[in-house]
């Protein structure tokens, strides 16, 4: 029996390693040693070898009070330098913050993978209650105001072609569930120049986000901001929208963006 290239060059322990990784990557809540190998099919032993490593190299954290365990964000820092500029964070933190103590909400910045976005930074807000997530943290295009003003700003053919491989998931009943419609908002926010997320990943939740380009033209990351729906009505949405812009764009120019618009 001849064996393929691909049986013949394959590493067991490096291949349920990496599987490992991915199941992890998809619940986000975590998983033990005994779920792991249940849902992969593996023997205990060697999930439990696996993770001991993992957690030995600081890939896994142990979840505080359980037996679960959940990717740590070593994960991230070492894929920063391919999925996003590693320049777009540090110039974005002086204007989050700035952004921060203007609206006393939380502020994050985040870049994009795939079908996906990713969260880098978060500056958190200044009132009483304010939302905090966790970086690393991945989030839809179709609901998410960074989403939204990134396929927006994408080549048109380019943003298409990510639309038709979304799974427009349904989380509230806001939710844009069509491409029809989604397509329809993303003219909107090109014309506005910034996203907005209108409860439609979470009840009660708005955001708002403009992406941020660097001196090849191409999107570094976005900016956003994340705040109740009570305490955003349209005006101050407007109004939010156009401080986030400028802040983008002034990012964008400390990167090295030019902009090709001609007056």
């Amino acid at each position: 029996m001849t064996m393929t290239n691909d049986q013949k060059y394959n590493v067991p322990g490096l291949d349920r390693a990496l599987s490992i990784i991915e199941l992890l990557n998809e619940n986000a809540n975590g998983l033990s040693v005994n779920d792991v190998a249940a849902m992969l099919k593996l023997p205990v032993n060697s999930v439990y070898r696996i993770m001991s490593t993992l957690e030995r190299r600081k890939y896994v954290n142990k979840n505080k009070g359980g037996p679960e365990f959940i990717l740590s964000e070593k994960l991230l820092q070492l894929a920063t330098p391919v999925t996003g500029d590693p320049s777009f964070t540090e110039s974005a933190i002086p204007y989050l913050y700035e952004l921060r103590d203007e609206t006393k909400e939380s502020l994050l910045a985040g870049t994009f993978v795939e079908q996906e976005g990713v969260v880098l930074e978060q500056i958190d807000g200044l009132h009483n209650f304010s939302f905090k997530v966790k970086p690393g943290l991945r989030f839809p295009l179709h609901t998410s105001a960074p989403g939204k003003a990134y396929l927006a700003n994408l080549p048109v053919k380019e943003s298409k072609k990510i639309i038709a491989k979304l799974k427009l998931t349904r989380f509230t009943p806001k939710t844009l569930t069509s491409i029809s419609k989604l397509t329809e908002e993303l003219e909107e926010v090109r014309l506005l120049g910034y996203g907005v997320d209108r409860e439609e990943e979470m009840d009660g939740q708005v955001c708002i986000g403009a992406v941020v380009k660097n001196r090849k033209n191409s999107i570094a990351g976005a900016i956003w901001m994340v705040a109740p729906s009570n305490r955003m009505n349209e005006q101050k949405i407007k109004q939010t929208g156009e401080m986030i812009k400028q802040s983008a764009d002034q990012i964008s120019t400390n990167l090295g963006y030019l902009s090709l618009a001609v007056a």
